[in-house]
């Protein structure tokens, strides 16, 4: 009985084996743009069309840049000597020479 059992297992097992074979996947894209086939432009466009262009979700908010801002504005003042104020100097790296921490 368990004999029997175990040649059945292995049968079943082998067959299923040889029945699944896996053939080489082989990526075609749909977008005409990305090499696709190009009479699927037009499907694609009428797609995104009937979309529309979607509802924003959440607070849109844009973010705080008065820190950039002034931080950029402060790049061509260099202020030389022992009264400055709190900014670091612009080092300008001329050719051949190595620019020591300020």
């Amino acid at each position: 009985m368990i004999v029997r059992a175990a040649i059945i297992a292995v049968g079943l097992t082998a067959g299923l084996a040889a029945s699944t074979s896996a053939g080489q996947l082989v990526y075609q894209p749909t977008n005409p743009t990305f090499g696709g086939n190009p009479l699927n432009g037009s499907f694609l466009l009428s797609t995104a069309q009937t979309q529309g262009d979607g509802v924003k979700s959440g607070q849109q908010q844009t973010p705080d840049l008065s820190g950039l801002n002034s931080a950029l504005s402060n790049l061509g003042n260099v202020n030389q000597g022992a009264g400055s104020s709190g900014s670091s100097p612009v080092i300008v790296i001329q050719s051949g020479q190595v620019p020591t921490n300020p």
